[in-house]
C-alpha cells in the first residue's frame, strides 16, 4: 500500500520544536520500517491519505482525497480546549472557537487515530461520528538508549554534579513549569533542568510564570537550557523525569524519557492510565509537597529507582517503531477492506 502522511505547518517554529513533530517523523519511520510505502506530498497518487494537523492546506487535500476516492485518516493529536488552556498568549479565548474547528476538520475523516484511550473517550463524547481508534506514539527505542558517553558531556556543560532531575516541553503554563520551579525550590540538595523552548513575551505571556522564572534565574540549582536538539545526551545525563503537565494526550517527551531508561514522576492524570502504572514503571503526584516527597524517594531508594527505570524502559519497548508500525498496517488494510 502507499500511505501520504501530511504535516501542515511543519516548517514553524512552533512544531519543529514540539513533540508533535517527532510523533509524525517517528510514525514516518515506523511505517518504513513495516515495509510500507511512505510519501509526504498529497498532490502526488496514494491509496490513503493521513492528515496529523488541520489548516488551509489539510481542508483543501482531504476535499481532493474524497474527489478521488481515496481513503482519509485524520490523527486527533489534539483533543481540543482542553489541551490548548494555558498555553500560549490568548489561547483560552480562542479555545472554544479552535475546538469547533478542529472537531469539524476530524468529522471529515473516515476514521479518527488519537494516542490514548482517555483522547478516544473524550473525542467520542463530543459526538464525533467517524470510528475512533487508539493508536499510540511510537518512539525509536534504539536511538534513545542512555549514553555514558553523552552523560558525561551534557553534565560537564551544564555543571551538574548531583542527583538530577530534569523535564521537557515548552515553558507554558500547561506544562506545568510553575510547579516544576517550586519543587526544586523544596528540594535544593538535587539539581533540577528544564529543556524546553521559552518564546518571546507576544507568543506566550503568563504574569505569574514570567515573575517565577526571573526569581528561578537566581536559584542556583535549576537550569533552563532551552530547546535540546540532542534528546539522547539531555536525558542520558539525567537521574530521574518529572513531568508535571496539567494536560496531555501521549506526551513524547515520556517515551523518550522511558526508552532512555529515566524513572518517571509524573502527575496523576486520567491520560496516563492503562499505560503508566504506579509502581512499575512511574510514581504519580498531585501536589509540589506529594512530587518532592517521591523525587526525593527515588533518589535516596537505589531498589526503587532501579525498578521504576526498568519498567520505563519496558513501557518504551511497547511502543517502539516496530509495534506502532504493525498496529497501522492492521487498521490501514482494515480500512481499505471497508472493515
Amino acid at each position: 500500500m502507499r500511505v501520504c502522511l501530511y504535516l501542515e505547518f511543519s516548517g514553524l517554529p512552533l512544531v519543529r520544536k514540539s513533540g508533535f513533530l517527532t510523533a509524525f517523523q517517528n510514525q514516518k519511520r515506523a511505517l518504513e520500517v513495516a515495509g510500507v510505502e511512505v510519501v509526504t506530498d498529497p498532490r502526488g497518487d496514494y491509496e490513503i491519505l493521513h492528515l496529523h494537523s488541520y489548516g488551509p492546506r489539510s481542508f483543501y487535500y482531504l476535499a481532493q482525497a474524497r474527489r478521488r476516492g481515496r481513503k482519509v485518516v485524520i490523527h486527533a493529536h489534539s483533543i481540543g480546549s482542553y489541551d490548548l488552556r494555558d498555553s500560549f498568549t490568548l489561547t483560552n479565548l480562542i479555545a472554544p472557537l479552535y475546538e469547533r474547528l478542529l472537531h469539524s476538520f476530524y468529522g471529515q475523516g473516515d476514521v479518527i487515530f488519537t494516542p490514548s484511550a482517555r483522547a478516544k473517550e473524550l473525542l467520542r463524547g463530543k459526538g464525533l461520528r467517524p470510528p475512533i481508534e487508539v493508536v499510540p506514539n511510537g518512539v525509536d527505542v534504539e536511538r534513545l538508549r542512555p549514553s555514558p558517553e553523552k552523560r558525561e558531556r551534557f553534565r560537564r556543560g551544564l555543571g551538574l554534579s548531583r542527583f538530577t532531575v530534569v523535564s521537557a516541553g515548552n515553558i507554558i503554563p500547561r506544562k506545568g513549569v510553575m510547579d516544576f520551579i517550586a519543587v526544586a525550590r523544596l528540594l535544593p540538595e538535587y539539581d533540577f533542568v528544564w529543556y524546553g523552548q521559552r518564546w518571546n513575551r507576544l507568543l506566550a505571556y503568563h504574569p505569574k510564570m514570567e515573575r517565577m522564572l526571573m526569581l528561578a534565574a537566581r536559584q542556583p540549582n535549576l537550569k533552563f537550557p532551552g530547546f535540546a536538539q540532542d534528546i539522547q545526551g539531555a536525558f542520558s545525563a539525567a537521574d530521574l523525569f518529572f513531568f508535571p503537565s496539567w494536560g496531555e494526550n501521549q506526551p513524547m517527551a515520556l517515551l523518550e524519557a522511558a526508552a532512555c531508561g529515566l524513572p518517571l514522576v509524573v502527575r496523576d492524570l486520567p491520560e496516563y492510565r492503562g499505560w503508566l502504572l504506579e509502581g512499575e514503571n512511574c510514581l504519580t503526584g498531585r501536589g509540589i509537597e506529594e512530587f518532592a516527597h517521591q523525587i526525593q524517594m527515588v533518589a535516596e531508594d537505589r531498589a526503587l529507582r532501579e525498578r521504576l527505570a526498568a519498567g520505563a524502559r519496558r513501557l518504551a519497548e511497547e511502543h517502539s517503531l516496530e509495534r506502532v508500525g504493525a498496529r497501522l498496517v492492521g487498521l490501514y488494510s482494515a480500512l481499505l477492506q471497508g472493515r
